[in-house]
């Protein structure tokens, strides 16, 4: 197992933290800072299924 696959729950991880911080900016009506911290959810996201699949 490579390194970028024991350390890619990081990545997940910094994705549940933006995605909360989105839903709460939402809940707060602050609707573009919700629409900023959901665009780098989904960039930490993808970098989680990359660096998840790396061999």
């Amino acid at each position: 197992m490579r390194m970028f696959q024991k350390t890619a729950w990081i990545w997940f991880l910094g994705f549940a933290a933006w995605l909360a911080d989105a839903l709460l900016s939402l809940r707060l009506h602050n609707i573009l800072h919700a629409r900023l911290a959901l665009m780098v959810a989904i960039v930490f996201f993808t970098a989680g299924l990359f660096y998840r699949r790396q061999t």
